[in-house]
């Protein structure tokens, strides 16, 4: 569900529509005859569409020497140890006891059917199929697992409890008195390995603890220059879009993204039986359309305007996208996303979106390559206040009469040796 969300804000901050600025300014456009010869007509027809309909729309800063502050991040204890206990996990075998009476840090494997009112209600049962909770830190209402503790599997037994009111889960059931039946099937026993060269030999391709540690540090080292790197990039065009103006936003082209991606959100919610109002929510925590409008325009503007500034950097250093190129990313696309085929795909992304993600990225290398590396930011120069600089002038003042009491002093010596 969580992946079929960002699907959709992804694809649909993407989605664009053919409004321009300035569009009918025929002395800022370029000869067809002109652009099409650089690569394939119909890479270009698109490119070309594309750096026209912006081309009015903003003024771009100066992208040359922009200054950043390089992110250096280290690999932890923390991670490492992550790695050391997933490992531990991974060799932890399970076992089942169906003796063994129930006691606090326990595992268990219980069904229940619950009851408000002697009516069963949506979300209140396993329907059979079993789950497994830790007595004590289940997470569950009120003092369900106490009522666990002290029974042995196979047991079947009610547990009573009260929804907390308000409760969030579900507001019809808040405050409501609800009757679980419940059947104890299983103690779960974990058998957890020793952490040692045998259990990285017997679950890894490493022969021992040393090797295995020293592959873990290396992937998370690399994994961090990845990160640094794309932080330090993100830095770069921050600074740039701070520093760009809007001349004009494309009006129609903002009013239908954000009214495909509140139909695109729609459709989701449909396609998986839960409110549009449910998915608002629990992922923006907005409670109606309006406000939900709201929240997302201002993304669709930020993203708008990004959109235009990377544009119109791309028409300025003639940078553009081959068609193998936009092959390539989409197929990428759809692996990522488990799209099936063209149809799917094209319900998310439009033939502009694509070539606009490979453009973004050459402009974004490009803007980077050009950037600076600093230890400080300029804009971060300290500069002394008021009572520094009085401060400043007494220290200068006192040097002065310091210097001017000692060159007295010398004389009057001078004098009284004579």
């Amino acid at each position: 569900m969580k992946k079929k969300i960002c699907l959709v804000l992804v694809g649909a901050m993407c989605l664009t529509a053919f409004a321009s600025c300035g569009k009918g300014k025929n002395k800022d456009k370029k000869d067809e005859s002109t652009v099409a010869t650089s690569t394939s007509a119909e890479e270009n027809d698109v490119i070309a569409k594309m750096k026209d309909k912006y081309r009015d729309c903003v003024k771009v800063s100066d992208y040359n020497g922009v200054e950043y502050v390089p992110v250096k991040s280290e690999v932890t204890d923390e991670e490492i140890e992550q790695d050391r206990q997933s490992l531990i996990n991974q060799g932890t075998t399970h076992t089942e006891d169906k003796t063994k009476v129930a006691t606090y840090g326990d595992a268990v494997n219980i069904d229940y059917t619950g009851y408000v009112d002697d009516q069963t209600f949506e979300g209140g049962s396993t329907q059979g199929q079993g789950t497994q909770i830790t007595l004590g830190s289940s997470g569950y209402i009120d003092n369900f697992d106490e009522q666990i503790v002290g029974h042995k599997p196979g047991d079947k037994f009610d547990v009573n409890v009260t929804f907390p009111d308000p409760y969030s889960g579900n507001p019809d059931l808040s405050g409501k008195k609800a009757r679980f039946e419940t059947t104890l099937n299983s103690i779960i026993i974990h058998h957890i390995p020793e952490y040692n060269d045998e259990l990285v030999k017997n679950n890894t391709s490493y022969e021992n603890v040393a090797e295995y540690e020293k592959a873990m540090k290396e992937k998370h080292e690399e994994e961090h220059a990845k990160n640094d790197l794309s932080s330090n990039k993100e830095s770069v065009i921050s600074s740039i879009i701070e520093s760009s103006e809007v001349v004009q936003y494309p009006e129609e082209e903002v009013k239908k993204l954000i009214d495909q991606m509140i139909s695109q959100v729609k459709q989701l919610a449909e396609s998986n039986n839960v409110d549009f109002e449910t998915i608002i929510s629990y992922y923006y925590g907005k409670s109606t359309e309006d406000e939900f409008k709201e929240y997302i325009s201002d993304y669709v503007r930020d993203y708008i305007k990004q959109k235009m500034i990377l544009v119109n950097i791309a028409d300025k250093e003639n940078i553009s996208v081959t068609a193998d190129e936009y092959d390539a990313k989409k197929s990428e696309l759809k692996k990522n996303y488990n799209i099936a085929d063209d149809k799917q795909f094209d319900q998310y992304y439009s033939e502009e979106d694509v070539y606009y993600m490979i453009l973004a990225d050459k402009v974004i290398d490009l803007a980077f390559g050009k950037a600076k590396a600093v230890d400080k930011l300029s804009s971060d120069k300290e500069v002394p206040n008021d009572n520094e600089k009085v401060l400043e002038e007494l220290e200068k003042n006192k040097s002065s009469e310091e210097a001017s009491t000692g060159e007295a002093t010398t004389e009057a010596a001078s004098v009284d040796g004579e």
